[in-house]
């Protein structure tokens, strides 16, 4: 396995710590455009603690750090100077029309505090002017031009979480962070960043794609072992970032480079998913001939495309569940984590091929796993704190490909609660290397919860059209 980049290392040690959703920013793609990240950076952090206060929050016994107001902050911590040539929301620089957008439902217009540019002007941001590209955007999205801009920031108070439903006067019932939302995409502009003094969100919401955010926690960031977190956003909201570099390695240069390596990822991912295919063909047929020609007998009498198909359906299996536990839409307590993700099931079979490298294929246990998590996830289950609710569906149902389960040579009936289910013997290297495939890419573990739907979807293309054939001899 090659040596990982220090710098991608870094990255990805702070993005493990505030854990995005969706994609916001790649750790590949900041270190491609020049963005590294000063892991000791104690100046910034002692510059970020001086900022906060300590106060009681909605009740709560116990102080938090809160950051009273995003001036100071932004001033103090962020080097920003608010110069009327750069930002917008200031008495030298009020908001200019193009930065508003009308709801027409309930005639409320949203409009953000601040605004920072893609390029400083010469002249200061007028709310009078004539010039087309600072009319306000029209209705239709897709005419939309270009935003000048490249940062929206929204504020709330510490009492008003970014993911709280608010009722407003005129009846509109939206979350500051749904808001936000709505306000990128009407104005073009590429980020937003919501403050409540408890935290600090960056969102990135492009024009016809799924949207990603993350949270800098000032709780986080002002301890010692938050300091990564602290120098990573400052690294990416200094105002020498938004406006001093080259426009590629600028905050919105580097979200739309994200976008582009996360389409690169899903290409190289789609390549290796094929091969994981090929994985399961071959551990299969070893498992075939280990029963003595029983375990594919009646598919290959009948229809051997139905091995082909049953085996894409195992691999569907497994990349929905990758995605769904990093997007944490299944259990999270430690019944299941332990005993049943598949990013356990990983973790362990790799220790065991670190060990045991040269029996792997000798070893037996892993698939046995796949088959009882694919029965929990179709007809449910529970234990303890762990609640699977049943999802009956036709990408889990054992009965659309019985030799999955070691059951290819049993003659129709539909399975019993009583009926025995001897798994094939795929061995542990097998779906060890057949999890490699989905989870490590170019050394690195791949994100589910970077991708997006159509990501998911283009690996599913990739394995369409093929057929399973026996060669003779």
């Amino acid at each position: 396995m090659p040596k990982p980049d220090p710098h991608i290392a870094a990255h990805l040690e702070w993005l493990g710590f505030v854990r995005p959703t969706g994609l916001v920013v790649s750790a590949p793609a900041l270190a491609q455009n020049g963005a590294t990240l000063n892991r000791h950076d104690a100046e910034g952090q002692r510059r970020l603690q001086a900022c906060v206060e300590e106060r009681r929050v909605n009740g709560d016994a116990a102080p938090q750090p809160v950051l009273p107001d995003f001036p100071t902050f932004a001033q103090n911590v962020l080097d920003w100077r608010f110069s009327p040539k750069a930002y917008a929301g200031t008495p030298d620089a009020p908001m200019p029309p193009e930065l508003e957008v009308r709801l027409p439902d309930t005639g409320e217009t949203l409009r953000p505090q601040f605004a920072v540019r893609k390029a400083a002007t010469s002249q200061p941001t007028s709310q009078h002017t004539n010039n087309a590209q600072h009319e306000p955007p029209p209705n239709n999205a897709n005419t939309t031009p270009e935003s000048l801009w490249q940062l929206l920031v929204s504020t709330s108070a510490p009492t008003q979480p970014f993911d709280a439903i608010i009722r407003t006067k005129r009846g509109t019932d939206a979350s500051p962070h749904g808001r936000m939302e709505r306000l990128l995409r009407g104005t073009g502009a590429p980020a937003g960043l919501l403050f409540n003094g408890l935290a600090l969100r960056l969102i990135s919401a492009p024009r016809g794609e799924s949207s990603g955010w993350l949270d800098f926690r000032v709780q986080d960031m002002v301890q010692t072992a938050g300091r990564p977190i602290a120098a990573a956003m400052r690294l990416l909201l200094n105002e020498r970032r938004l406006l001093a570099v080259p426009q590629r390695q600028r905050l919105a240069g580097l979200l739309a480079e994200s976008r582009k390596f996360q389409n690169e990822v899903s290409e190289r991912l789609a390549e290796q998913v094929l091969h994981a295919l090929y994985e399961l063909l071959r551990g299969f047929q070893a498992a075939h001939d280990e029963s003595k020609g029983e375990l594919l007998a009646t598919p290959l009498r009948d229809n051997p495309d139905d091995i082909y198909r049953g085996l894409l359906t195992l691999v569907l299996r497994l990349v929905f569940l990758l995605y769904a536990e990093e997007r944490d839409l299944l259990p999270q307590d430690d019944t299941y984590l332990s005993g049943y993700s598949l990013s356990g099931l990983h973790q362990r079979l790799t220790e065991d091929a670190a060990q045991h490298p040269d029996t792997m294929d000798q070893r037996y246990g892993a698939y046995a796993q796949l088959l009882a998590l694919f029965r929990m996830i179709h007809d449910g289950a529970h234990s303890g704190a762990m609640k699977l609710p049943p999802r009956h569906g036709a990408l889990f149902d054992p009965e659309r490909y019985r030799f999955l389960e070691g059951r290819g040579h049993q003659i129709g009936g539909a399975r019993q609660a009583s009926e025995r289910i001897e798994a094939p013997w795929v061995s542990d290297g097998t779906i060890h290397r057949v999890l490699e495939k989905l989870i490590v890419l170019g050394g690195e573990r791949i994100s589910y919860r970077a991708l997006d739907v159509e990501h998911i979807g283009s690996v599913y293309q990739t394995m369409m059209g093929f057929r399973l054939e026996r060669a003779s001899g």
